[in-house]
């Protein structure tokens, strides 16, 4: 029998906690190197460093200053991860072919470019699907055809550039990339047809969503049209006017056939089957608490480990799991290294001071469970 091959395991922070406030790399690098026991940073290209709007110029300026301080500070940039400025746009599932490339030549290609000239990975969540197109099935195939065929040309370019690749795990059918298997399916079409690996990023908190989209069953449908109004309005419109009109049961369950993107499955619902699944297939991962029903990127302080259902211990555990499964059909090799990274967000309000406290108590507290970078899997649980 084959030994498990377990990965090496790697704590990290993503410099968005110093967006508008640390926007120099001597700054932001500084300020990492303050908080502790952290070397690896996720740099935020919200931070000054998105090419929509920067140069040529300033990126080589950035480029030339992240080395520098890389150097003098024993710290390494080992990602480039995508923020807001992205996450606010149809992009890659733009109805539009244009606008689609653009997001591709504008975004995508110089990021690439950058984290390739600092050995650097790249990870985004670049698209949304709009409600017309969620409405429509004909719509939604068209349009998810469209966001793969992109994210296809976004993994060549990626591997032709020695740069791994990773898209987002997210928590609605609106953002895509939102259940188990259809994470699989993608990374599995992708490949087959880039030749070459496209990951996901497992997000802590990103499965705090999917358990409004379960399916309903006929007997929850009934009571929809009894009492459970809210609930309905998770489903469909056309699903809704059909609950609305009186129709039988059963034959409005049939109707949901048609709409099997809209639904999650229970499994979708646990971060921890995300990563017993998956784990695997995650080179980084975002780390953030969570009660299980928000995603406020929130730091793992004792105040909010308390209700927090992030724990060191249990994530090793299923990642463990994935590794120790034979390899899904057509997935891409399983990574050998896993970055934990720190997406800690904060308001403008908050001092420095508390972002500081926080964020060295985040810190702190995963060392516990991981005390150096590179330590196997198989050592932590």
């Amino acid at each position: 029998m084959k030994k498990t091959e377990f990965p090496r395991i790697h704590l990290a922070i993503d410099n968005c906690f110093a967006i508008k406030r640390w926007v120099e790399p001597y700054d932001w690098m500084h300020i990492t190197k303050e908080l502790g026991d952290i070397r690896l940073i996720q740099a935020s290209t919200d931070n000054e460093i998105d090419p929509s709007h920067n140069t040529e110029d300033f990126r080589d300026y950035w480029i030339k200053e992240v080395k520098k301080y890389e150097k003098e500070l024993d710290l390494k940039v080992f990602s480039f991860y995508s923020g807001y400025a992205t996450y606010r746009t149809a992009g890659i599932a733009s109805l539009h072919e244009s606008k689609r490339q653009a997001m591709i030549d504008k975004y995508f290609k110089p990021v690439v470019d950058v984290a390739c000239r600092l050995n650097a990975q790249v990870g985004n969540s670049l698209s949304a699907f709009s409600d017309p197109v969620l409405q429509d099935p004909l719509k939604y195939e068209l349009v998810n055809q469209y966001l793969e065929n992109s994210l296809i040309s976004m993994t060549q370019y990626a591997a032709d550039k020695g740069v791994t690749f990773s898209y987002e795990q997210m928590y609605t059918p609106t953002q895509g990339m939102w259940t188990i298997n259809g994470c699989i399916d993608c990374m599995r079409n992708v490949y087959s047809k880039a030749k070459s690996p496209m990951y996901t990023t497992i997000d802590t908190a990103h499965s705090v969503g999917q358990s409004r989209f379960l399916k309903p069953s006929v007997s929850q449908i009934s009571q929809m049209q009894k009492a459970d109004k809210e609930r309905m309005y998770y489903l469909p419109e056309a699903i809704q006017e059909l609950i609305v009109s009186g129709q039988d049961p059963n034959q409005i369950y049939e109707s949901l056939d048609k709409y099997d993107y809209w639904f999650a499955e229970p499994a979708d619902t646990d971060v921890y089957e995300w990563f017993s699944k998956l784990g695997c297939y995650s080179p980084t991962v975002h780390l953030q608490q969570t009660d299980g029903t928000y995603s406020l990127h929130k730091p793992f302080t004792a105040q909010n480990n308390e209700k927090g259902i992030i724990e060191p211990r249990a994530v090793f555990e299923a990642i463990s799991k994935s590794y120790i499964a034979p390899s899904i059909e057509g997935m891409p090799p399983k990574v050998k290294d896993i970055y934990l990274v720190f997406e800690i967000f904060y308001s403008v309000t908050d001092t420095t001071k508390k972002i500081i406290d926080e964020l060295k108590e985040s810190i702190a507290y995963w060392r516990q469970y991981l005390p150096r970078d590179g330590m196997k899997l198989d050592e932590l649980i």
